[in-house]
């Protein structure tokens, strides 16, 4: 969809709010840091209009930054078709959803619905929980996640492994990991797409090996296998082609490297994370783009928020070149649908406009109260 006309009002408040989750359990370690505990927290800022139109999203906005773009016109932050400019880039999220319901459009749409609108997620909670078990109690403890993943709708899973890097002796940990990954393929269904995790908590050497053992297991990527570079991701590539093996390697979440586009250009990369609120819509659109030319793939990082799953999931449903959504049972109160759905593992996009979501007045009035919310209005 071409839409030539930005709506042009000025923004006359700005709000960030804090809202407060709870995941169904307690998240582990990594590969390279300590537990994560069950809370979530996401920060959501609503823009509202001198006409009284508004929008919201997840950012990260400073009051300071809030204060500058506080007052603009929407043309100085935003321009259609590309997205946010300037101090827009801030408020990207919260920009799109806006204008999406001031031209009464579902988000999807006015990013250009080239994508499906049946988003398929994956549950990116099973962490390294195990470290004081027996390969039998760690065996019973991944079959009750994933039990747990499967009553709370979703079908697939990622794994954390990378056990042997820091928290076991590397050949345990290594077994340990592949024990993990066949419980958990063996406990889901069988068409369920399976990914593990090391966090670049891994070696070259380790990684191969972790492939070799789990070759069985269908493994749909490896993420993060060790810190990006280009002789050992040539090299792990390489492998991959000469044993035959079906796995992707995704990766760019952390901290990537001023090459990293050239990695995925080369074919090194088939997946790419970069934080979807991070880098923000107006990035995405224009990566997912180049990244269609290198018929590479596209799976924000999302983990650790709750509301950011309805921006992203319709980024999804906008682009042909989509993977996988990362999510995870939880609860976050407040938080109105607006003819959201989620069967057989998939979240369904809805037509209503904007990302079809609102935040409940009692609810968006608590995270106000919070010591780094705060309200702005002219």
């Amino acid at each position: 969809m071409h839409i030539q006309h930005t709506p042009n009002e000025r923004i006359i408040k700005i709000e960030k709010t804090i809202l407060r989750g709870i995941r169904p359990r307690s998240i582990g370690y990594n590969a390279r840091k300590g537990t994560h505990g069950p809370n979530i927290t996401d920060a959501v800022v609503r823009l509202t209009t001198e006409n009284g139109a508004w929008g919201i999203g997840p950012a990260n906005l400073s009051i300071d930054k809030a204060k500058d773009i506080l007052g603009s016109k929407i043309e100085k932050l935003f321009l259609l078709p590309d997205g946010a400019i300037d101090d827009g880039v801030s408020i990207d999220l919260p920009l799109w959803d806006l204008i999406a319901r001031m031209l009464n459009l579902p988000l999807y749409r006015l990013l250009g619905a080239r994508g499906k609108r049946q988003v398929e997620l994956y549950d990116a909670s099973i962490y390294i929980d195990d470290l004081d078990l027996n390969d039998e109690q760690a065996q019973n403890l991944f079959k009750e996640e994933i039990d747990s993943g499967l009553e709370h709708g979703y079908q697939n899973f990622k794994i954390k492994v990378g056990r042997g890097g820091r928290w076991m002796e590397p050949t345990a940990g290594l077994l340990r990991d592949a024990l993990v990954v066949r419980t958990v393929r063996e406990a889901s269904p069988k068409d369920s797409k399976i990914m593990i995790d090391a966090n670049m908590g891994g070696t070259l050497n380790s990684t191969l090996e972790l492939i070799k053992l789990c070759a069985d297991y269908d493994l749909y990527w490896f993420e993060e296998p060790f810190a990006e570079d280009k002789l050992l991701n040539h090299a792990l590539k390489s492998h991959i082609i000469e044993t035959n093996s079906k796995i992707l390697i995704a990766d760019g979440e952390f901290h990537p490297p001023n090459y990293f586009f050239k990695l995925v250009e080369e074919g090194l990369i088939d997946v790419v994370q970069h934080d979807f609120c991070d880098y923000g819509l107006t990035w995405w659109r224009s990566t997912a783009a180049k990244l269609e030319t290198w018929d590479a793939l596209c799976a924000p990082h999302t983990w650790g928020s709750y509301i950011e799953r309805y921006h992203h999931a319709h980024f999804a449903a906008s682009i042909p070149n989509y993977a996988l959504l990362e999510a995870s049972p939880g609860k976050m109160p407040g938080i109105i649908e607006d003819g959201w759905s989620m069967h057989n593992g998939k979240l369904h996009v809805p037509d209503t406009p904007g990302a079809g979501i609102a935040i409940e007045k009692k609810i968006f009035a608590q995270g106000l109260e919070d010591r780094s919310a705060f309200s702005l209005s002219l």
